[in-house]
C-alpha cells in the first residue's frame, strides 16, 4: 500500500494557503460544535472564532469550569450548553463537529459523528487500539462525510516543502534511512508551576494511564511517526523497540506513560526508520541536539530538517550546503482549520484524511506493542485494512 502524497498538496505554499482561507471564507456558513473544551479543545476553539462564517453552535464538556469557559469565549453565537456528547448527535444546527477529549475516547465519538452525518475533526490519535482504528475506518467508508486527523503537521508549509523537494525533486534520490528524535530535558525534582503545584499535575489525570493515553508513543509521537511515514512515502511492515519510565525509578512499559524509548521501523519499500524520544536530555549537553529533528539519507545526501527548516548535503560535499525552505515558509502558520472549511465548501477530501490518521495511529500502536511484548510487531497483525 501506498502513501504517496497528493501533489497539489506538496505545491500549497503559504501564498496558496491564504488563497484557500479566502475561498474557504467566501462559502456558506458552517455550524460547528465541540466536544472536549480542555487546553488543546481550547486552542482548537481560538482557531475556529478567526475563521469567517463559522458559527459555533454548541460546546460540549463534562467539566463545568472547561464548558464555561469555551461559552464565553463563543458567547457572540450564544451556543448550546451540552453535558453529554451524544445530544450532539442529533443536533440539526450543527454541520462539523471539533472532537478534542481524552484519546480513548476519540474512536467512538468519532465513529459516532461520521454515522450521523457530521465532518470530523479529530484530534491526535484517531484510536488507541487497532479496533478502535478500525472502527473509524468502517464509519468513514459508509459515510457522505469525511474525518480530518489532527496531524497538523501535514498543514505546516515549511513540512510541506521539505516533502516536495524529496519526493516531487527527488533532491537525495531513494531514501534508505531515516533517524529522527523528539527530546527533552525533564523537569526538576519537586519544581513548582506558577500556581504552586508539582509540574507534572498539569497535564491532565488521563495522560499518565496508558489505558486511557495509548502511552507516549501513541498520544505524543504519533505526531513524529506520521511525519516519518510521510518521509518514508509508505508504511511500515514491522517495528521493534525498547522503552521504560525512567524517572524517578525505572519502571518497566506498560504501566505509567513512558518517559523514553527508541523504535525501529521496515516499510514496505525497504526504508528504515529509527525514531527515539527522550525525556533524559540534560539541559546542557549541545553536541546532540535538543528538540525535534529528522535526519533523512539517500542515495545522493541527507537534508537535516527540524519543523521549520532544511538543510541539504551533497554526499561527497562538491556544492555548499542547500537550505531547502524559504524564509516567508519557516514563518507561515499551519492552515489545517482553513483547509478544514474549505474541504467541506469545495467537497473535496482533506489531505490528512481518515487514512493518514489510520496509518500513523496504527504505526504508533505497532511500536507500543513492539515494546511492551519485546519483540518484533508486524502489521498484519493488528488485523486492520487500510
Amino acid at each position: 500500500m501506498s502513501t504517496k502524497p497528493n501533489r497539489r498538496g506538496f505545491l500549497l505554499t503559504s501564498a496558496a494557503a491564504a488563497t484557500a482561507t479566502m475561498a474557504a471564507a467566501a462559502g456558506p456558513e458552517v455550524r460547528t460544535a465541540f466536544i472536549g473544551v480542555g487546553r488543546r479543545g481550547n486552542r482548537l476553539l481560538d482557531l475556529t472564532l478567526a475563521e469567517e462564517n463559522v458559527r459555533i453552535t454548541a460546546v460540549c464538556d463534562i467539566d463545568g469550569q472547561a464548558r464555561d469557559g469555551a461559552l464565553s469565549k463563543a458567547s457572540r453565537f450564544n451556543p448550546r450548553s451540552v453535558t453529554e456528547w451524544r445530544q450532539v448527535l442529533d443536533l440539526s444546527d450543527v454541520d462539523a463537529v471539533k472532537i478534542a477529549t481524552p484519546c480513548y475516547l476519540h474512536a467512538e465519538m468519532a465513529a459516532a459523528c461520521l454515522e450521523a452525518g457530521k465532518y470530523v475533526y479529530c484530534e491526535k490519535p484517531l484510536g488507541i487500539t487497532p479496533e478502535q482504528v478500525a472502527l473509524v475506518l468502517k464509519a468513514a467508508h459508509g459515510s457522505k462525510t469525511f474525518l480530518q486527523i489532527g496531524q497538523q503537521l501535514r498543514y505546516f508549509p515549511s513540512v510541506r516543502e521539505v516533502m516536495r523537494h524529496l519526493h516531487d525533486e527527488n533532491i537525495l534520490g531513494k531514501i534508505f534511512v531515516i533517524r529522527a528524535q523528539r527530546n527533552s530535558t525533564p523537569a526538576r525534582p519537586g519544581a513548582q508551576s506558577s500556581q504552586g503545584s508539582n509540574m507534572e499535575r498539569l497535564r491532565p489525570e488521563w495522560y499518565e494511564d496508558v489505558k486511557r493515553s495509548g502511552d507516549l508513543i501513541v498520544e505524543n509521537a504519533v505526531h513524529n511517526i506520521d511525519c516519518c511515514n510521510w518521509l518514508a512515502n509508505s508504511r511500515p511492515e514491522s517495528a521493534y523497540g525498547h522503552g521504560k519510565r525512567y524517572l524517578p525509578d525505572p519502571i518497566p512499559a506498560g504501566t505509567l506513560m513512558m518517559d523514553g524509548f527508541d523504535v525501529e521501523y521496515i516499510y514496505q519499500n525497504d526504508t528504515h526508520a529509527q525514531y527515539t524520544q527522550l525525556y533524559l536530555h540534560p539541559r546542557a549537553m549541545k553536541e546532540i541536539p535538543n528538540g525535534q529533528w529528522y535526519t533523512i539519507y539517500g542515495e545522493k545526501g541527507a537534508v537535516y530538517f527540524t519543523h521549520d527548516a532544511a538543510t541539504f548535503y551533497d554526499m561527497q560535499g562538491d556544492s555548499e550546503p542547500l537550505e531547502l525552505v524559504p524564509k516567508d515558509l519557516q514563518e507561515a502558520e499551519d492552515f489545517a482549520m482553513s483547509d478544514f472549511y474549505g474541504c467541506i465548501r469545495e467537497n473535496r477530501k482533506p489531505f490528512a484524511d481518515v487514512r493518514v490518521g489510520a496509518v500513523a495511529a496504527l504505526t504508533a500502536i505497532m511500536g507500543r506493542e513492539a515494546i511492551y511484548q519485546r519483540r518484533m510487531v508486524t502489521w498484519k497483525e493488528l488485523g486492520v485494512e487500510v
